[in-house]
């Protein structure tokens, strides 16, 4: 290749960039949700949806692809043209839990880039309100004294609030009794019922039901409930949480990924969107592209961890 040719490559490229940068987005954008439709994680992605519309001048259109633990429509993306009119507003789990749990995936985890963090969905540990058990100190001395034997629901195996009540018996030094279900629903009238001492479940899911929240699984305090302290109040080095984002297939332009970053970054300070999310009580928190993928390489390795730790562990990709 000659000297010339050598300047006129990254030339190129430059000013290939440059105009995706001028272009993007000349067409509807497709937001895949992959999960259905009705959820908090959909209500959420519907309210981002009308301000990324809004910011980037453009029809946004909400596409459902759910099952298989949201692996399905993480599949779409990965396997859709990079050209950044395929985008996947998605929790973190499919890309930091599936892996370890389901073994086999239809795509590459690599085959996905972060753009940024939108929210994290908190959950939380719940009771009756007229359960003798008010606060963690008084639920970890029970399950001390009586190993085994305090019953709690989670939305089934390797979900975040079964993976983050795992957490919190391991680093106790206590053991449950997991009952596991399909989703909060299910969950939350064997609670009241009195067939199970405690829930983990999603905070939308119990604000507003004759259930008292003990804590938040996450490293602060909703602004929502102030009063209920974080998991890592009680001395729970790693809280499991919820990332919520947006990603795009590798190979989409950098310009192209460059301008959904600073979209999401507008639309997250936009108050009809933070209205949304006070309502759902769903903690809105901004990272960039490079910080949001810092956290899900950490979440990664402590969550492969605590997964085999559980005899959880799959391998097959």
């Amino acid at each position: 290749m000659s000297f010339k040719k050598i300047l006129f490559v990254p030339f190129l490229a430059a000013l290939c960039g440059s105009a995706v940068a001028q272009t993007y987005p000349s067409r509807p954008v497709e937001l895949i949700v992959p999960y259905s439709a009705g959820g908090s994680v959909d209500v959420m992605a519907r309210a981002f949806g009308r301000e990324l519309s809004e910011i980037l001048s453009t029809q946004v259109v909400i596409n459902n692809r759910d099952g298989a633990g949201g692996t399905i429509g993480v599949a779409a993306v990965a396997s859709a043209r990079p050209d950044g009119y395929t985008v996947l507003f998605s929790p973190s789990s499919p890309l930091t839990q599936a892996p370890f749990l389901m073994g086999r995936l239809p795509y590459q985890p690599d085959s996905i880039t972060p753009i940024c963090q939108i929210f994290e969905n908190p959950f939380v540990i719940a009771v009756r309100k007229d359960s003798p058990i008010h606060s963690v100190k008084e639920l970890l001395d029970q399950a001390r004294q009586q190993p085994g034997t305090l019953s709690y629901g989670h939305a089934g195996p390797g979900s975040v609030p079964h993976l983050a009540t795992a957490n919190l018996a391991k680093s106790s030094g206590v053991s449950f009794n997991e009952i596991a279900f399909r989703g909060d629903a299910q969950v939350i009238p064997q609670l009241l019922g009195g067939h199970i001492d405690f829930g983990a479940l999603g905070v939308s899911s119990v604000v507003g039901k004759d259930l008292r929240i003990l804590a938040v699984y996450g490293d602060k305090r909703l602004p929502g409930l102030p009063e209920v302290p974080a998991i890592t109040e009680f001395g729970i080095k790693h809280a499991v949480i919820a990332r919520n984002g947006l990603y795009v297939s590798q190979g989409v332009p950098q310009a192209a990924r460059d301008k959904l970053q600073q979209a999401c970054h507008a639309a997250t300070e936009k108050g009809e969107f933070q209205k949304a999310a006070g309502q759902l009580y769903q903690q809105v928190n901004y990272l960039d592209s490079a910080t949001f993928a810092s956290r899900l390489a950490s979440d990664n390795e402590t969550n492969r961890a605590l997964i085999q730790s559980l005899g959880l562990l799959k391998t097959g990709n």
